[in-house]
């Protein structure tokens, strides 16, 4: 080797230890951390002015859509003269609980004519509205009703108080508040509550009762499942009595139907010593093992997962641990199962991870799944799903996929395999509850401890 070789390896050996050291230099690198915080938190308020520019004109192209009779374009719309498709009030209730979370007011004549068309139909289009359903009522209906009068009609709660402690430092459940519903929407809501209540089956889940429409055959499916506990977890957070049977049996139900064995996957966490501009890959860190275990539809698990059920399995867990936990009702076995399970559903959206399709092996329903992607995140109380940052991948996409007139096209238009249900009303809908970041989360986070840096996982005991 000539000496022009050695020195100019022993220049580079030198210029790569000064930059090792600089890089160690905590001084050095606090200020090169400000510089790319700033940068961030300025591109952060960037990103945030364009979901908002795009909420505001999805808000604007879905009030166009209104009919004359106050309703919003359903499944009907593609029957004959007349005829009704029980899920249309179910569509309507979406849309009124989208304009809600929008910021639109109930006393907004647009509000208030889509409600007296939901009022219509349910009583049976007999031109009198006597809170009795017409039997044509199901499950999907019934809960989109709930969320949507509870987004209209709760009206400012009263101040939630810090979670106390009791005299051992354990954390005291949240009381439940009185919602300032208008009285015919609170005796509404609790028909639609006794009603889901009654439609659950004894293994613990929902189906479609007295189903008109053609549907898979099964006894329940985790889709209606997740939204009877949505509505009925709105219903009890604001004082209206759900038993707790009801929060028991579907955990247990959940619990039975997340796949029984799963790969191996590690939990992330946030290294707390990272800072920005520090090289990426050692951003988070591995805190424990779970095995990646998704949801189905349909019981059996005759199919792969898929990351709406995914995400509809990880709801039911959290709702049910905390209701049981704010009724007093949550038994420590239970809570270890829950938490078994919550961490195992997590591993398997971080392992399938991804915003251009529903995970995984399924291309239908994408926009559904990013809704449950946002309910997951509130519910579980999930910044981060393993190494993504949910939000902002699910934002990006949604933004780039905005039509010019405000609205998302429906599922068929993009050339993949596409159900009816998936119009552009309703992926409208699920786009801006997404984007809004819709869902309320629980009074005090249940999130299992080693997803917070608190603590191992729980031994299984499944």
């Amino acid at each position: 080797m000539c000496r022009t070789s050695i020195v100019l390896i022993l220049l580079v050996l030198l210029c790569a230890r000064w930059d090792a050291r600089a890089e160690e230099d905590p001084a050095a690198r606090r200020v090169r951390a400000e510089v790319e915080r700033a940068k961030s938190e300025a591109e952060q308020v960037a990103f945030g002015e364009q979901v908002n520019g795009a909420i505001t004109r999805g808000l604007a192209w879905l009030r166009a859509q209104q009919q004359p009779d106050g309703s919003y374009p359903g499944f009907a719309d593609r029957l004959k003269p007349r005829e009704y498709n029980p899920l249309d009030v179910g569509v309507n209730a979406l849309v009124m609980q989208t304009l809600a979370h929008g910021g639109v007011a109930a006393e907004d004549d647009a509000v208030k004519k889509c409600v007296r068309f939901c009022q219509f139909h349910y009583a049976g289009g007999k031109g009198s509205w006597n809170l009795k359903g017409n039997g044509k009522v199901m499950v999907y209906t019934a809960a989109t009703l709930v969320l949507a009068l509870d987004a209209l009609y709760r009206g400012v709660e009263a101040k939630a108080e810090a979670p106390r402690r009791d005299r051992y430092g354990a954390l005291e459940p949240p009381k439940a508040v009185r919602c300032k519903y208008p009285e015919w929407a609170r005796k509404w809501i609790v028909e639609l509550v006794e009603f889901l209540v009654g439609c659950q089956t004894e293994s613990g889940g929902w189906r479609y009762p007295g189903n008109p429409i053609a549907s898979e055959d099964g006894l329940t499916d985790m889709s209606n499942t997740q939204y009877a506990l949505l509505a009925l977890e709105a219903a009890a957070r604001c004082g209206i009595p759900v038993p707790s049977s009801t929060w028991t049996k579907a955990a247990q139900h959940a619990l039975a139907e997340q796949e029984e064995e799963g790969l191996p996957a590690p939990i992330w966490l946030e290294d707390e010593t990272w800072l920005p501009g520090d090289d990426v890959a050692r951003r988070f860190k591995e805190v424990a093992k779970a095995q990646a275990r998704g949801w189905t539809y349909l019981p059996g698990h005759a199919t792969l997962p898929t990351g709406s059920m995914t995400c509809a399995g990880l709801a039911t867990l959290a709702i049910c641990k905390e209701r049981l936990w704010a009724q007093g009702t949550l038994a420590p076995e239970l809570r270890k199962r829950l938490d078994r399970g919550l961490l195992d559903g997590v591993a398997w959206l971080s392992e399938h991870f991804g915003v251009e399709d529903n995970p995984d092996q399924q291309p239908q329903w994408q926009y559904y799944y990013l809704y449950g992607l946002e309910r997951t995140g509130a519910k579980v109380g999930l910044t981060w799903i393993g190494t993504h940052d949910w939000y902002r991948a699910g934002a990006g996409h949604l933004l780039a996929a905005q039509q010019k007139d405000g609205g998302w096209q429906e599922a068929s238009a993009s050339g993949k395999p596409a159900d009816a249900t998936e119009s552009a009303i309703t992926q409208t809908c699920f786009a801006l509850l997404f984007l809004k970041r819709s869902t309320r989360p629980p009074a005090v986070p249940l999130t299992p401890p080693v997803l917070t840096g608190g603590g191992e996982a729980p031994a299984d005991s499944r």
